[in-house]
């Protein structure tokens, strides 16, 4: 695999999908590869249940204390039940998940992540993940990469395409002499393209940022070079 390859070649890109990347100007391996995240979903710390402010999205350590209630509505099938802390409840419910009924039970403990949405003093989380204690330990302060997307494009979709071409693309040799980054404080093009997309953390990430943002400011000033001996 190689940069100048089209998207085509990727696995799951047919011709419907390749027309939803040409949409926001992907044609390339290469510019997949420079299709840097828009911003991180970051897992934090849980906090109490009491503490969630309205519209915040976070993570809360809770107790089912409630029965698990399935009912329809119209096309939707709402499964909802109620979790405790020392500091409050909350309802958590989802939609068109009817197999959740048989895989919350009361007294479970797990660690539920949402939006949290307070109306008449009433805590509400629709549609939350749902980790055990030992999993989201793991995830704590990973830093997801979330895309620009356009209608039928999804971010789960462009995130499986870019760990593809970075298994896949040999990004061993730097374009920039090792003198050089070494005098500039630079990271290798390897380490910050990985980086970048997929942040181990948040210095990692700002290490990253600082690389590609100089090979940003070194290819316009060539640009520049180049037109002005064309001229």
């Amino acid at each position: 695999m190689n940069e100048s390859e089209s998207i085509r070649k990727l696995k799951g890109v047919g011709e419907k999908t390749e027309t939803l990347f040409h949409k926001v100007g992907i044609f390339t391996v290469g510019d997949l590869l420079r299709y840097y995240p828009r911003d991180y979903d970051i897992f934090r710390e849980p906090q109490a249940v009491g503490e969630i402010k309205d519209q915040e999205k976070a993570a809360v350590v809770g107790t089912i204390t409630g029965s698990v209630e399935i009912k329809k509505v119209r096309n939707l099938t709402i499964v909802a039940t109620t979790i405790s802390d020392l500091t409050g409840k909350c309802k958590l419910t989802w939609y068109n998940m009817p197999f959740l009924r048989s895989t919350l039970k009361r007294g479970m403990t797990m660690v539920f992540r949402g939006k949290m949405t307070i109306k008449n003093h009433q805590r509400v989380m629709e549609h939350p993940e749902m980790y055990t204690p030992a999993v989201y330990e793991q995830k704590l302060h990973s830093m997801q990469p979330i895309y620009s997307l356009t209608a039928g494009l999804t971010n789960q979709m462009v995130t499986k395409m870019v760990r593809e071409v970075l298994e896949n693309l040999d990004l061993s040799r730097d374009y920039l002499p090792e003198d050089l980054r070494v005098r500039e404080g630079l990271a290798e093009y390897n380490f910050a393209i990985r980086q970048i997309h997929f942040p181990e953390d948040q210095e990692k990430f700002i290490t990253a940022r600082k690389r590609l943002a100089f090979d940003e400011f070194l290819f316009f000033i060539l640009a520049l070079q180049k037109m002005k001996e064309k001229n």
